[in-house]
């Protein structure tokens, strides 16, 4: 087969799967904050929280804000004790928006709160 003709079909075909291939959900996340994890899933805008299942008292707190927009923020708070599990809140279904989620969390066990900001776009 001729050399330019091998290069074109491969082009061809590179070129072909990039536009048939299905979106990716890559605002769906999950993170390490200390004391526990951040879950966000994409195809439901839910926004999870849970504090680590630890000796002890554990907690996590995840204010979150869309950055230059006033308005009210939304609070997201778990515990280990009075709520094993997640505790999870619906964010507005804003496609492709930023929002920034500062973090608080702790454990007994260390004493002190860890403090965190990062930012994600849904």
């Amino acid at each position: 087969m001729n050399p330019l003709r091998t290069i074109t079909v491969g082009i061809a075909a590179a070129v072909a799967s990039v536009i048939l291939a299905q979106p990716a959900l890559a605002a769906s996340f999950q993170r390490d904050v200390g004391d526990g994890v951040v879950r966000y899933a994409d195809p439901t805008n839910e926004l999870c929280v849970r504090a680590d299942d630890t000796t002890g008292t554990a907690w996590v707190e995840v204010t979150v804000t869309r950055p230059g927009v006033i308005g009210t923020p939304i609070v997201v708070r778990d515990d280990n004790v009075r709520h094993p599990g997640a505790t999870c809140a619906v964010l507005a279904a804003f496609e492709d928006t930023t929002y920034r989620a500062d973090y608080e969390s702790y454990w007994s066990g260390r004493g002190t709160v860890l403090r965190g900001t990062f930012r994600f776009v849904n």
